[in-house]
Order: C-alpha cells, then structure tokens, then sequence
C-alpha cells in the first residue's frame, strides 16, 4: 500500500517539473476520484438549496457540519433533510469537530441515529480517551477520529490510541498529520485493526489539492466499506476558494479529474 512518499517538491523536480508526483491512472487522465459533498450550516432553505445543488451535481455522499447550533434545531434540519433525500439516494456523514458534551454525548448520538448516519466524526473533543472509547464502542452511530490524531507523533501512541479507542473509522488529513508519511502510517496501522479510513484535504490551495490527490489515487484504494463499493473521499475542499492557481485538477460533477488539457498557470517568481 506504501506509495514511496516524500518531499513533493523533490518528487515533483524528479519528475522534471511536470507535476505528476505520481504516474497513475488517475494522473494520466484513465480514472476520476469521487468525493463527499460538503454542507455548511446555514437556514433550513440554505442547507436544502445547497444540498439540492449537490445532488443534482450527482453527489451521493453529503458530509454535514453538526454541534454549532442547539440540538434540537439540528433534529429539526436533519428531519427535514432526510424527508427529502432517504437514505437510498444519499449517504450522510456528520462531523462535530469535537463539539459535543462529554457528558450528553452519548445521548445525541443516540438521537442522531434515527436518520440513518453512516459515521459521525469527531463527536468530543480530543484528549479524552476513555471516554471516546466508551463511546466507540456504545454509539448506534459509527465514530471517526479526526482531530484526536493530530498530536500523535509516534508509532507507540499511535497504536496505544487505536487500542484503546477502537474507533470504526479514521479520517486522515494528511496536512494536519505531518505529511502523506505519518498520514499511511495511520492507514496501515488502521488496516492492521479492520478500521476503516477516508482521506481528507484540509484548504489547500490546487497545489496542496494536487499533491493529495495523487497521493490518494497512487494508494490503489478504489474499494469502500463493502464489495463493489468506491472509497468517496472528502477531497473537494478546492472549491470553496474565490480564487485559486488555475491547474489540471478540477471538480466534475461529484469527481475529481486530472485533465492533463489544462495547464498549469502559476505566478513566476519575482527576479533577485
């Protein structure tokens, strides 16, 4: 599964400037990447608007923030989602960014699961191990860790974080984890559990993005949770920038594609 990482820009002058940090189908333009649809809090008619633009687009995984408002506010917007798209035409993932309390967390979850969640990430904060571990192990809605990785720097904690809190998934953002090294370190040490994993991209600009897609297209991981199924990332962060470096990487539909047509169309350096 290791795809040889390293320094990008070392692979990237390897490769004599071209920007293919690694030759794959997807980087010769054979294959596209799927990714989740990403909802930000909004009214009742926003977040539907939005999510009828993404469904229309042809997302069938929708990724929404949860734990910024009261919960019963969120009961009422998730209930007024899930009447409109079922579960059969969309995929819902939330992500709590640890805002739960720890002592109700259990609770909300609880009340989550009536809308049919496929994992929930992040639903306290990081830091708090046994109790992230009673709740993996309690939930009715499927937990990933996401921030609780970030301060790990090492194989032992690593493990002893896994073990502990057995979670069922991982979302790994490789630029928050220390780069694309420590982010396969997690995903072998996670396969090694039967933990599922997703990758992430953070806000990078297209040069960021560009690094993780080829990365996540060079794992050779086209297969999901279940036979036949593709891995949907969350990779399309790109575009939510008002401007960005124009590139080759580009969001068609709910995929992302490497359209070796476009070029690349950076600002030169300024003269010594």
């Amino acid at each position: 599964m290791a795809v040889k990482q390293g320094n990008t820009a070392l692979r990237d002058l390897a490769g004599g400037g071209s920007r293919i940090l690694w030759d794959t189908p997807f980087t010769r333009s054979e294959c596209t990447l799927p990714t989740h649809g990403l909802i930000w809090m909004d009214s009742p008619e926003g977040l539907l608007r939005q999510i009828e633009a993404k469904i229309t687009a042809g997302f069938s995984v929708i990724k929404m923030k949860v734990g910024a408002l009261p919960l019963a506010r969120e009961l009422e917007l998730l209930a007024l989602i899930r009447e409109s798209y079922p579960p059969a035409q969309i995929e819902l993932r939330l992500d709590a960014n640890g805002a739960f309390d720890p002592a109700a967390a259990l609770a909300t979850l609880e009340q989550l699961a009536f809308f049919d969640v496929a994992f929930l990430e992040q639903p306290i904060a990081a830091g708090h191990w046994p109790l992230s571990a009673e709740l993996c192990r309690h939930s009715p809605i499927p937990i990933a860790l996401d921030e609780e990785l970030i301060p790990v720097a090492d194989a032992e904690t690593r493990g002893a974080l896994l073990d502990t809190i057995r979670p069922q998934h991982l979302v790994v953002k490789p630029a928050l984890l220390g780069g694309f090294a420590a982010a396969e370190a997690w995903i072998a040490d996670a396969e090694a559990r039967g933990i599922q994993w997703w990758t992430n991209s953070l806000l990078e600009s297209n040069i960021g993005l560009n690094a993780i897609c080829q990365w996540t297209a060079a794992l050779g991981e086209s297969g999901g949770d279940a036979p036949g199924r593709e891995r949907v990332h969350g990779l399309g962060t790109g575009g939510l920038f008002t401007n960005n470096f124009p590139s080759p990487i580009r969001l068609a539909g709910s995929r992302l594609v490497y359209d070796r047509d476009l070029a690349w169309n950076l600002p030169s350096p300024p003269h010594a």
